[in-house]
């Protein structure tokens, strides 16, 4: 049998066929390389893949370089193997069976950490736990993005992540099954086509029992801020629309503070969009949010954020392909 470090080496060089064309580079060597996704995109963040031009010349890619048919693609293979020794401990990969195991093992990890709550052959809804980003960067060890890779990353059902959470937030989240599905979902989204109703738990209690809060929001890079009536022109120019509705669903105390459960949805989608507008605005921050939490709020929530997506509509043609409600991670009754 041969073994996984020959396996590699033959697939050091990758030539990109016609029906990859026009995928993203992680996404074409994670269906061509039984490589960890932490490792590869360690190595695009390092710039050591790289095109191989006609003349032989090296020309480094980044992740979300889109490949074109006939491209050639250089893969340090030593990497790789090493990679693969890591992935599984102190027992090194001997055999292509063993690979496959490991590849099992991952995929049955992210069953476990992503349970599919629903599925057709345009879309699947995810159920994401806390404390997982979605996507790779600094800092980043495992993202949703690099979950889906291990779980299916060929080109005819391969999932692609269309819809995002923050990295605290726990809920439904929408991948498509198709590059065509992707186009549509990415649409739906960008066009508000997408119903998302979230869940969340307050530090304190909103003046009125429900609103629509629509004040714009800066993103500095480090945080999102609502736009004030001091702020320069330079600042309100840099600002986007952000509307969020909210109604309080239940009020109570939490040992010797006040606590509200509400019901939010929003009609745009701007980053960080709830936990500023609840934090700045409703001057209710929300349980587990270090980020807007002031240093005068008490933090007794260890790591987990309660804001939870509990409600997601995804229509087709005018009718709803998929609608479903997922428990809250909230206590009903404080």
């Amino acid at each position: 049998m041969r073994s996984t470090a020959l396996l590699l080496r033959d697939l050091r060089l990758l030539t990109v066929p016609s029906h990859a064309a026009g995928l993203r580079v992680d996404r074409f060597v994670l269906a061509q390389v039984s490589i960890p996704p932490p490792l590869l995109f360690k190595l695009l963040r390092k710039r050591a893949i790289a095109q191989v031009g006609a003349e032989g010349k090296s020309m480094r890619m980044q992740g979300s370089d889109r490949v074109h048919e006939g491209m050639r693609i250089h893969i340090p293979s030593d990497l790789v193997t090493s990679g693969l020794d890591q992935e599984i401990g102190d027992k090194p990969v001997h055999s292509e069976s063993t690979a496959a195991a490991l590849v099992k093992r991952r995929q049955d990890f992210v069953k476990h950490r992503l349970p599919m709550l629903f599925e057709n052959d345009a879309l699947a809804v995810l159920q994401k736990p806390t404390g997982l980003s979605c996507q790779g960067g600094t800092g980043v060890r495992y993202s949703v993005d690099q979950m889906l890779a291990d779980l299916d990353a060929t080109e005819a059902t391969g999932f692609r992540l269309v819809h995002r959470l923050d990295r605290d937030t726990t809920g439904a989240l929408v991948v498509a099954r198709s590059r065509l599905a992707a186009a549509a979902l990415t649409a739906a989204f960008r066009d508000r086509a997408v119903s998302k109703r979230y869940i969340a738990l307050l530090q304190g209690i909103p003046e009125d029992s429900h609103g629509t809060i629509s004040r714009p929001l800066i993103n500095t890079g480090m945080m999102t801020c609502v736009l004030s009536p001091t702020d320069d022109e330079r600042r309100a120019e840099l600002a986007k629309p952000a509307v969020t509705k909210y109604r309080v669903l239940r009020t109570g105390k939490l040992g010797q503070q006040d606590v509200s459960i509400v019901e939010l949805d929003i009609l745009t989608g701007r980053k960080h969009q709830i936990r500023a507008h609840c934090a700045q605005v409703l001057n209710c921050h929300i349980f587990g949010d270090h980020k807007y939490t002031s240093t005068e709020c008490i933090k007794t929530t260890g790591d987990s954020m309660y804001l939870h997506l509990f409600q997601i509509t995804v229509p087709q043609n005018g009718q709803a392909i998929y609608q479903g409600t997922i428990s809250s991670i909230l206590v009903a009754d404080i």
